[in-house]
């Protein structure tokens, strides 16, 4: 009786245990592509050490020395046709932030006429705020004021000064140089060109329209 007691309780036991022997056993030798993988995600850094990160970083840019963080260049301007316009302006900027850029500029520009038979001289300068949206787009904010030749019609012309505020963006392509860190190809939108007008209602603004294009290196 012991005997059959014993051999039930070992045929039980034996079925208990067999079906995770056999799983193991198919796990071991079951193909390396059939395995299944325990897959870790990558750790992600807490807001805290993001903060550290920026923080860091910040402080690598003011540390940078004050000749490392000035541009030098200029733009220029060609428009060719009825109206002639050669524009000229070296340019000097410095890097307030990573992303940001103040700058000023002194322009010289010849203008010429055939409609109106005008053969002018204009100067003055320009100060300009340009910002970074993307590694190679900017905004750019500028006031420009222009000493123009005005023709009153008699023997003696006289000259005027005209504010022109623009609102643009640029396209940049990095090049590497020291103090020209980019060629900018900018379009920028005259917001006073409908009122720069002499006292007989002609537009007297040396851009043939409000649209103003430059090529800049900066």
């Amino acid at each position: 009786m012991k005997s059959k007691i014993l051999l039930l309780c070992s045929v039980l036991f034996s079925m208990i245990i067999s079906p995770s022997l056999m799983a193991q056993d198919d796990e071991y030798y079951r193909p390396d592509s059939l395995r299944k993988e325990k897959t870790e995600e990558p750790e992600r850094p807490p807001a805290e050490q993001r903060e550290v990160v920026e923080k860091k970083t910040l402080a690598e840019f003011k540390d940078r020395p004050f000749i490392d963080r000035v541009r030098l260049g200029g733009s220029f301007g060609l428009s060719l046709g009825t109206v002639t316009n050669i524009n000229l302006s070296p340019m000097a900027g410095y890097e307030l932030t990573e992303k940001l850029v103040a700058g000023v500029g002194v322009t010289g520009m010849y203008y010429k006429s055939r409609y109106f038979g005008f053969n002018e001289f204009y100067y003055g300068g320009r100060g300009f705020l340009m910002y970074s949206i993307f590694p190679m787009v900017n905004v750019i904010a500028e006031l420009e004021g222009m000493n123009v030749e005005v023709d009153t019609f008699t023997k003696y012309d006289t000259r005027k000064w005209i504010a022109s505020p623009m609102l643009g963006a640029s396209y940049s392509q990095p090049l590497g140089a020291r103090f020209i860190k980019a060629v900018h190809f900018t379009a920028l939108f005259n917001l006073n060109y409908n009122n720069q007008l002499d006292d007989y209602g002609n537009n007297i603004s040396p851009y043939g329209s409000p649209f103003v294009f430059r090529i800049t290196f900066l």
